[in-house]
């Protein structure tokens, strides 16, 4: 049969040749399945791809791969199955094409297929914006020794890792360099300059690679050697046919390469090379907002048509020159370049603001108010329709910028309740953005039409709700946005039916206002604070029943490395008296960087304080605050005068808070102790915290092997109250944090999708909550899992706790908690005894500042488990006692 594969092959037209094998088919025995009838349907197939029907080719690759799977050649199968991959990629069915490359990789083959299947898994990953899962492919599949040892492969492998590094320091992301990547993209270019003739084969994959070594060197700042590897690329590209746009997109980056050395006449000369030979607007509009960005010899408001006329360009405007209008979000939407635009007007409002330092015009503060409301709308969109992580990469940094310049703006416009606005989207946006590898998982189960068409009525509700705020008294505007707001809600509670969890990731949350807040607030003792936090710049407001206190923090460069130092001396088990007094010192500073307002320590004092801090302020408990420069330290911690607890968002928590919990019962306690990983020590502490938590009655107890991840997903919907005993950490490759339990670890993401009960769920474990803070994603950690989950408070630990001070603290918290005491004020009185109890040696922040409560403060309901044994003794004793004594007395009479 296959001499007859062979010469049906040579047909040149694929109908023909279509026809031919669909005959020899039919001849066929297709009953016995044999090697040459698996062989014959791949080629049907094949052919079938060639034709673009997709549909019967995958039909026939069906048919191949179940032949194939009874016979022992892997490397047919894989062919089969690489093909039928790629076909569903072509389909854009990604998720089913992941399925068959991860079926080819699992053979562990050394062929062709297998390289290039570890080779896609990692694009798709790329695609998706996880780069680290990117890599690992990659670098398993070099850890093959066919792969590694044979150059074509090895280059290809090499290329595309190179390739991963350039998409991952792409201009925009918010992915911090790393020298170690550095190194490591360094030894990959070294096996392509080994292999430069193999790579040379195809010229245009040669010049992308060069490409991809200008812009990880241009992050780094080694612009001599991003310009080496941009003018290597040029020199391909402008040979090549068909690479125009390949061409001037290297000159656009040679331009901003130029820009960055301070020289700007040869800067300018490559933009308006773009501007001159480009056909596309994106390009043309790029080098205009370049052009207008880089400029260090004019003011901001001669910069202003720069990015005024990118803006312009991209939407297609017929009249240029006309005085510059801003967008709707439904121009923006129709021009198809929403994520382009995004980045042209945040240029523009940062410069409306240099313009009105530089000018003292308040138009411009007016206009820059307009531009950042408009912004704020298009990130919403982007978030919304983006159902990759790949979102985050190209906005998130530059809208959380976005959000910190708009507080500026409304700082200079002494506008606190709009400021309060922007503080909580941002939180709210940056909280939900880790959702999206769940998200996207959840995806790939819903047909495209639902999603086209809930895509479109979201647009629809957004576009006509920008219209309507600007005629609020017109009732046709009115009435129309309330029908097509019906019409989305209606269609989405149809789609909650269907596909629960994933409507649940597309909740919006409604941004609580600073009025609803305060009101909240209204009692004498209470107090919040919430903070947006920059490299350059950071605001907070604060509210205790009188007038709001809208601030800037100063010098926020200086007060950024003060926070590095506390962080240092916080995690110091033991401290000398000079480094006491220097913790001291800085303590008090960042005190009062915080609350910059007249007689503070007062003021707050008795004051039960709800925090919401952001970026770098995540990372420390106010409780260790100095309120005082002087004086005995352990009696002027912030923890002596204030009952503490934080929030991620005050609009997140009112989402939460509206979920009615339900558990049937009081206390699930995880200890594992022993681990089947050895790189996980034995926890010496754990008997002494079951001890303590068996003495609570409708406990759960599991330990050793029973505390693994089954029984908790077993359990973890029933209970008020889970415990967990255990250790924490981060995955090293992907920064993914991770729970243990005796047989396994969960990731952080594993987490997102189970529902629990849980008032309160306490992780007394090693990092708990110390997430990866990277910029425009906020605090990921595992706080933010169960809380996703309906869990609504969360005791966690900052750093490594202590065993011993641990155990005592959360021993005393529970024995406040069983008094009625809120989980606030327990967590407070906790750690104030523990302060009285030691000496100086053993009272550092290091033992008793870990832990920190984020959510709801209520009180909870704990009784001990009553001891009938002794009950009952005392009842009989009792008796006893009588009978003895009446027959006594009986007997006298």
């Amino acid at each position: 049969m296959s001499g007859t594969i062979d010469s049906i092959n040579t047909i040149a037209k694929v109908a023909d040749r279509i026809q031919a094998f669909e005959e020899v088919i039919k001849q066929s025995d297709t009953i016995q399945k044999t090697e040459r009838l698996g062989a014959l349907f791949h080629e049907v197939g094949r052919s079938y791809y060639k034709a673009e029907n997709y549909e019967k080719a995958l039909f026939n690759l069906s048919k191949a791969i179940e032949i194939k799977h009874e016979f022992s050649d892997k490397t047919t199968l894989n062919k089969s199955l690489f093909l039928k991959a790629f076909i569903y990629q072509r389909q854009e069915k990604i998720a089913q094409s992941y399925q068959m490359l991860l079926e080819i990789i699992s053979a562990n083959q050394s062929d062709l297929h297998t390289c290039y299947a570890y080779k896609t898994l990692a694009e798709i990953e790329t695609e998706k914006g996880d780069f680290y899962k990117a890599l690992g492919f990659l670098n398993k599949a070099l850890s093959n020794e066919t792969f590694s040892n044979n150059n074509t492969f090895k280059s290809e492998l090499s290329r595309t890792i190179l390739w991963v590094y350039g998409a991952m320091y792409e201009s925009g992301t918010s992915v911090q360099p790393n020298r170690d990547d550095l190194a490591i993209v360094q030894l990959h270019q070294k096996v392509i300059e080994e292999n430069i003739e193999i790579i040379a084969k195809t010229p245009f994959n040669l010049a992308s690679t060069y490409n991809n070594l200008g812009i990880v060197y241009d992050v780094f700042g080694e612009f001599e050697n991003s310009l080496k590897f941009y003018k290597k690329a040029q020199s391909i590209y402008k040979d090549l046919e068909d690479s125009t746009y390949e061409l001037l997109d290297v000159i656009l980056n040679i331009g901003v390469i130029y820009s960055r050395q301070k020289k700007h006449t040869l800067a300018n000369q490559q933009y308006q090379r773009v501007i001159n030979e480009s056909d596309d607007i994106d390009q043309i509009a790029n080098a205009y907002d370049n052009m207008g960005y880089y400029q260090t010899a004019i003011s901001a408001e001669e910069k202003l048509p720069y990015f005024e006329k990118a803006i312009s360009i991209v939407l297609e405007r017929e009249n240029i020159l006309q005085e510059f209008q801003l967008p709707t979000l439904a121009e923006i939407k129709q021009s198809g370049y929403e994520q382009d635009i995004l980045i042209y007007l945040i240029d523009l409002v940062a410069h409306y603001v240099q313009a009105f330092k530089q000018e003292k015009e308040k138009s411009y503060l007016i206009k820059a108010k307009k531009t950042v409301t408009l912004i704020d709308q298009l990130v919403s969109l982007i978030r919304y329709e983006t159902d990759t992580e790949a979102s985050k990469l190209f906005w998130i940094e530059k809208g959380v910028n976005t959000y910190v310049l708009a507080v500026e703006i409304c700082y200079l416009l002494n506008d606190t309740a709009s400021a309060f606005y922007f503080m909580e989207k941002n939180k709210a946006l940056l909280l939900q953005e880790n959702i999206k590898t769940f998200q996207t998982k959840l995806t790939s189960d819903i047909p495209k039409e639902s999603l086209e068409r809930e895509y479109q009525l979201h647009y629809d509700v957004l576009t006509l709700e920008e219209v309507f705020q600007q005629h609020l008294e017109n009732a046709a505007w009115k009435e129309k946005y309330s029908v097509k707001n019906k019409e989305y809600q209606t269609f989405m509670d149809s789609m909650k039916r269907v596909y629960p969890e994933y409507i649940k990731t597309k909740q919006k949350v409604a941004i609580t206002s600073l009025e609803a807040v305060m009101e909240e607030f209204s009692a004498k003792e209470t107090a919040f604070v919430e903070y947006i936090l920059h490299e350059t710049d950071g605001y907070g407001i604060y509210y205790d029943t009188d007038e709001p206190i809208f601030f800037k923090i100063s010098d926020v460069p200086a007060f950024q490395k003060q926070l590095k130092t506390l962080q240092a001396f916080m995690t110091k088990r033991r401290m000398k008296p000079s480094e006491l007094k220097a913790y001291q010192e800085v303590g008090y500073h960042v005190f009062q960087q915080l609350f910059p307002f007249e007689n503070a320590a007062e003021r707050l004092k008795d004051k039960k304080i709800t925090i919401i801090p952001d970026e770098a302020l995540q990372y420390i408990p106010f409780e260790l605050l100095p309120t005082q420069q002087s004086g005995k330290l352990s009696e002027v911690y912030f923890v002596n005068t204030v009952e503490t607890s934080y929030l991620q968002s005050f609009s997140l928590f009112q989402q939460i808070k509206q979920k009615q919990n339900s558990p049937t019962q009081k206390l699930l306690a995880i200890a594992p102790n022993e681990f089947e990983d050895s790189t996980l020590p034995t926890l010496t502490g754990t008997e002494k915290v079951l001890e303590f938590l068996s003495k609570y009655d409708v406990s759960v107890l599991l330990t050793k092997e029973e505390a693994s991840k089954e029984n908790f997903l077993k359990y973890r919907n029933d209970f008020e109250i889970i415990h967990f005993n255990t250790h924490a950490g981060l995955d090293t490759n992907t920064q993914t944090p991770w729970i243990a339990f005796n047989e396994e670890k969960m990731s952080l993401n594993e987490l997102f999708g189970l529902e629990n009960q849980a008032d309160l769920v306490i992780l007394d474990a090693c990092k708990t909550d110390d997430g990866i803070n990277l910029s425009g994603e906020g605090r990921i950690n595992l706080s933010r899992g169960f809380f996703y989950n309906g869990t609504q408070s969360v005791l966690a630990s900052q750093w490594n706790v202590n065993e011993q001070a641990g155990n005592e603290i959360l021993q005393e918290f529970y024995t406040e908690i069983e008094k009625g005491t809120t989980k606030s004020k327990a967590l407070q009185l906790a750690k104030l005894a523990y302060l009285t109890k030691h000496d100086r040696s053993q009272n550092t922040p290091y033992y008793w500042a870990a832990f920190t409560l984020t959510g709801s403060t209520n009180s909870l309901t704990l009784q001990p488990v009553q001891n009938y044994t002794y009950i009952v003794i005392g009842i009989a004793i009792l008796v006893f006692l009588v009978l003895f004594f009446y027959y006594r007395k009986k007997i006298l009479a």
